[in-house]
């Protein structure tokens, strides 16, 4: 009988368990999880680690052609170090420090994708920042060997155009 009354309570820990397995894969509204892109993915990605200063991991979202012309050009570089470069290069242009509720918006045309990035940020201190969709921030990606990356090379060419043209 002591038997029985603790395999009861561990078959419920089980159900349950699986019951909330269950409700995480479809989602919240107990429908399939919500479609992002790629594009969507590769950028939030970007942002994200940047943001966290995982120097390593952002070179994984890094298109390959451009990491193998930094590579040529600083051969004796470690993965830390390059993947520090990038990162501050990157946020540069990025006015927030953390992400609350962001809006995505996808334009493709080829192997070229621009991802505009709007919504509720955090600044510096924590606190709530918003930018407004007209004040989006301008992700570049290439598509290379079928799969999304960060175009840095589009971004460092967009930078200098306004630096240079303001």
């Amino acid at each position: 009988m002591a038997a029985m009354a603790v395999r009861w309570p561990l078959r419920v820990a089980a159900l349950v368990l699986a019951a909330l397995v269950v409700t995480s894969l479809l989602g919240c509204g107990g429908g399939p999880p919500s479609q992002r892109s790629s594009e969507e993915m590769v950028t939030e990605d970007a942002l994200r680690t940047a943001l966290a200063g995982e120097r390593v991991e952002f070179i994984s979202v890094v298109a390959p052609s451009f990491l193998e012309e930094a590579r040529r050009e600083m051969p004796d570089i470690e993965d830390e170090e390059l993947g520090g470069v990038l990162v501050a290069g990157f946020l540069k242009n990025i006015p927030f420090e953390g992400i609350k509720e962001a809006t995505y918006q996808v334009e493709v045309r080829g192997d070229k994708a621009v991802v505009h990035v709007w919504g509720v940020f955090l600044d510096a201190g924590g606190g709530e920042m918003n930018i407004p969709e007209s004040e989006a921030v301008r992700t570049p990606l290439i598509k290379e060997n079928g799969r999304w990356y960060l175009d840095l090379l589009d971004l460092k060419e967009c930078s200098c155009r306004l630096r240079f043209n303001s």
